[in-house]
């Protein structure tokens, strides 16, 4: 099972999703009336946004960030999802806390500077994406971000 938590662009094919449907499903019967712990919470907000539910994956993350509040991946998850959703603002604030908690993290910089290039603030994308390479030079989504911005 992955947990990329890369942001992804809107348009996403649901068809292929089938199989994360049926894995979404069978998570859930597994652990069905065991307490929420905020892992188990997180697997199933990545499942409920590869299904396209960013309503559910985005409390699923609001869960996890209660529970575990200095936990970064929780943060750039909740970005992601609100990213997707188009909640601006709540991304950004998000991604923000992630970064704020794991400052040397290529994904929220990548996933911050990608919230900023969907809101036209080309220079603050364009200082992400720095970050982002800087602290992995062979993360390839950034490099190509960043490219793309000078183009």
């Amino acid at each position: 099972m992955s947990t990329d938590t890369t942001p992804k662009k809107l348009g996403r094919n649901r068809a292929g999703n089938l199989g994360t449907a049926r894995l979404e499903a069978l998570y859930r019967m597994v652990t069905r009336g065991k307490p929420a712990e905020a892992k188990s919470l997180h697997v199933k907000s990545i499942l409920a946004y590869q299904n396209g539910r960013y309503q559910d994956a985005a409390e699923l993350s609001g869960k996890c960030v209660s529970i575990e509040p200095d936990t970064s991946v929780y943060h750039r998850q909740l970005g992601k999802v609100c990213a997707e959703a188009g909640w601006w603002q709540q991304a950004v604030s998000a991604l923000n806390r992630a970064i704020y908690i794991d400052p040397y993290n290529h994904e929220s910089w990548y996933g911050l500077g990608d919230v900023f290039t969907r809101v036209d603030q080309t220079e603050k994308a364009r200082f992400c994406f720095e970050q982002s390479v800087l602290l992995r030079p062979d993360f390839v989504p950034a490099r190509e971000a960043l490219e793309s911005l000078h183009s």
